[in-house]
């Protein structure tokens, strides 16, 4: 079954310092819930691959993506790893000098028995983790 995760805020900082963390993959695992290890396993600007490892319910699942970089934007797409597919985008709007609207969008299929083990409240609240974290960080 295909799910989505949308999200949009508007932050009071200037569009680069937003899109700067959201490139900056080897610095997930400092902030991301759940997230042990990130690395960046190439650079072909613009494309990047990177690797994810998270530990969740127990269990170790890693996310191989190849990320592409625009100036306002990084566009995902899933390699590797637990879902069927996965492809997302985060896009950086600017406002004006000191603000800006962060925008992440993701589409995804999980597997069957993931799918059946996930409801749709988990991957709303794991999302908003997320989401949360990336705000903390740039704020």
């Amino acid at each position: 079954m295909k799910r989505e995760i949308v999200f949009n805020k508007l932050l009071d900082i200037n569009s680069q310092q937003a899109i700067e963390i959201v490139r900056n993959f080897d610095d997930y695992s400092n902030f991301i819930p759940g997230c042990k290890s990130s690395k960046l396993i190439e650079r072909n600007h613009p494309v990047e691959i990177g690797k994810l490892e998270f530990n969740l319910l127990g269990k170790i699942y890693y996310i191989v993506s190849k990320n592409i970089l625009t100036k306002d934007s990084v566009k995902i797409t899933q390699i590797d790893g637990p879902f069927n597919y996965f492809k997302g985008a985060w896009v950086v709007e600017e406002v004006d000098n000191d603000s800006c609207n962060i925008n992440f969008f993701a589409e995804f299929e999980l597997p069957f028995l993931l799918d059946a083990l996930a409801p749709q409240s988990l991957v709303n609240t794991f999302s908003k983790n997320i989401m949360d974290s990336f705000i903390k960080k740039a704020v």
